[in-house]
């Protein structure tokens, strides 16, 4: 039976190791944002096939250690699931991990919001000549890596600035009504 003079109900999370948001720890609360943060461990073991903590390795960790903006594939040649990567081009590869590493970030007020990552996937996905919205058969890894990606065309509906900047959240370009 609830007491009336309760504003809040209190339940026991349970997470999953790897996935839990840090901050969590610290506030004890899960927000939506913290949904964010598992989405982007998520989004690193597409990348790499890895589970979150594997031989006592933490893939946020070792993935942010390893990035390299400045080399091929961020550097991350190594740990990239054979599964996706045969040696061929990545194409969008590098979009992808800007927006997982910005889900990941240490603070939830600098993660986007989820429908932000969506937006983003999408991006990515239309830019590669996808169409997350078709109702056909599964695109397969084959097909993404094989397609031309330019997130910088002129028919992008949202600012390809944000992708490349874990500090800034994806935003929508509007047009003037």
């Amino acid at each position: 039976m609830l007491d009336c003079d309760e504003d809040h109900v209190t339940t026991q999370v349970k997470g999953t190791m790897g996935y839990l948001d840090p901050e969590y720890y610290t506030s004890q609360q899960v927000t939506e944002k913290s949904d964010v943060y598992s989405f982007g461990v998520l989004m690193l073991e597409l990348i790499t096939g890895r589970k979150p903590i594997e031989r006592g390795k933490y893939i946020v960790k070792v993935v942010r250690n390893s990035i390299d903006k400045t080399k091929d594939l961020y550097g991350l040649h190594e740990l990239i699931d054979r599964a996706i990567f045969d040696g061929s081009a990545l194409n969008g590869f590098g979009k992808f991990v800007d927006l997982a590493m910005m889900c990941l970030e240490e603070s939830g007020v600098n993660r986007p919001p989820m429908s932000d990552v969506v937006k983003g996937i999408e991006i990515i996905l239309h830019s590669a000549g996808l169409d997350p919205a078709a109702e056909s058969e599964p695109s397969t890894s084959s097909s993404f890596r094989h397609n031309e990606v330019s997130i910088e065309s002129s028919h992008q509906p949202f600012s390809s600035e944000s992708l490349y900047s874990s500090s800034e959240h994806i935003q929508e370009n509007k047009e003037p009504s």
